[in-house]
C-alpha cells in the first residue's frame, strides 16, 4: 500500500514513469547486435503490463471519490504491483547484465570468464522467457478485479 499510495499516488507517478522510461529506453536499444531482442520485447511488453495494473488502479482510486468502496479495489491490487514491479525490474537488471555479458563474450573472455558471462546471458533470457510473461496475467486479474471478497460477512471468516 505503501508503494502506491505513497510513492506512486502522491507524487502524480513521476518517479514510477522516470523509472518506467529508463526500462522502455533499454528495450528499444539495440545493444548486444540484436541477440537480446526476445529479452527486450519481454521487457517492453511487461513495462505495457505494469502501466496498465497502475492505470487500472488509478482508475478504482479516482472512483472511489464518489463510490468509496471502490477503493478496496486498489488495495486488493496493491501487494500484486509490488511484486510485478519488482520482477520487472529483476528482468531489467538481468537484461543490462546479459548486454555486458556478449560484450565481454565477443571481446573474447575465456575460461571461467566465458562461463560466468554465459551464465549471465542464460540468466535472462530463461527469466524473460519464463517470469515476465505472467505479468500478463497480473494485469488481466488486476483489470478485472471485484469487490466479491470485500462483500463477504465478517462471520464468512
Amino acid at each position: 500500500m505503501d508503494l502506491y499510495f505513497r510513492k506512486i499516488l502522491r507524487n502524480g507517478g513521476r518517479a514510477l514513469d522516470g523509472l518506467l522510461g529508463q526500462i522502455s529506453a533499454f528495450a528499444a536499444a539495440e545493444g548486444g547486435n540484436g541477440r537480446l531482442k526476445a529479452e527486450r520485447a519481454a521487457l517492453d511488453r511487461a513495462v505495457a503490463d505494469v502501466r496498465a495494473i497502475v492505470t487500472a488502479m488509478h482508475g478504482y482510486s479516482t472512483a472511489s471519490v464518489e463510490q468509496p468502496a471502490e477503493i478496496y479495489r486498489t488495495g486488493l491490487n496493491t501487494t500484486r504491483l509490488l511484486l510485478a514491479l519488482g520482477d520487472l525490474i529483476i528482468g531489467w537488471l538481468l537484461a543490462r547484465q546479459a548486454e555486458v555479458a556478449l560484450a565481454r563474450l565477443d571481446a573474447g573472455a575465456g575460461g571461467q570468464e566465458k562461463d560466468f558471462y554465459t551464465g549471465k546471458v542464460a540468466a535472462a533470457r530463461f527469466f524473460a522467457a519464463t517470469i515476465l510473461p505472467r505479468l500478463a496475467a497480473e494485469r488481466e486479474i488486476a483489470e478485472t478485479t471485484t469487490l466479491d471478497l470485500m462483500e463477504l460477512p465478517a462471520g464468512a471468516f
